[in-house]
């Protein structure tokens, strides 16, 4: 099993998303506005902000190890042969929690660092910026010198490279 996320990479989620980019930044390019148009940008974008919130929020919810990842495995084999109703204590189902939201968060990170390596740069000024830090639209086209409406077509391409990755985490009852 993998490592679960650090405190540390959840805090500096921005500077790995972008390092991951940079390292492919020449051979990503925006997708093709009629692929955009395929997509409902506005729910999409939606239901991303509402994932990223409560992904933001996780660093303060559940507890993280500060530094290098850790590896979960278990502690004992259980034995099979004594049977019982209900034989898991409450503290082994509130670990077990916890232990299930790490990995999710954990998994969640791994697709926003995965996700990056697709990204152009203005994509991930874009991401970053709508999703990390909250600023409007035309903060961002400042950001980018460029103008509000070719913006629009970072934010689709960005949004839709972002769904494919996360969309799996958006339709789950959690």
């Amino acid at each position: 099993m993998d490592g679960i996320v650090t405190l540390n990479e959840l805090i500096n989620i921005s500077d790995y998303i972008k390092s991951a980019s940079a390292t492919n930044e020449e051979y990503n390019e925006l997708i093709d506005e009629k692929i955009c148009n395929q997509y409902d940008i506005t729910d999409i974008k939606n239901k991303l902000v509402e994932l990223i919130n409560k992904f933001k929020s996780a660093r303060y919810l559940y507890e993280f190890p500060i530094g290098e990842s850790i590896k979960v495995t278990p502690t004992y084999e259980r034995d099979e042969s004594f049977h019982q109703r209900n034989n898991v204590s409450q503290v082994e189902k509130a670990i077990e929690r916890k232990v299930d939201k790490q990995l999710l968060m954990t998994d969640i990170y791994n697709s926003i660092i995965k996700v990056s390596y697709k990204l152009s740069n203005s994509e991930v000024i874009y991401l970053i910026n709508t999703f990390l830090t909250h600023k409007s639209e035309e903060s961002i086209s400042e950001i980018l010198g460029i103008s509000k409406t070719y913006l629009q077509k970072i934010k689709k391409s960005c949004l839709v490279k972002m769904w494919t990755d996360l969309q799996q985490y958006c339709e789950t009852d959690d």
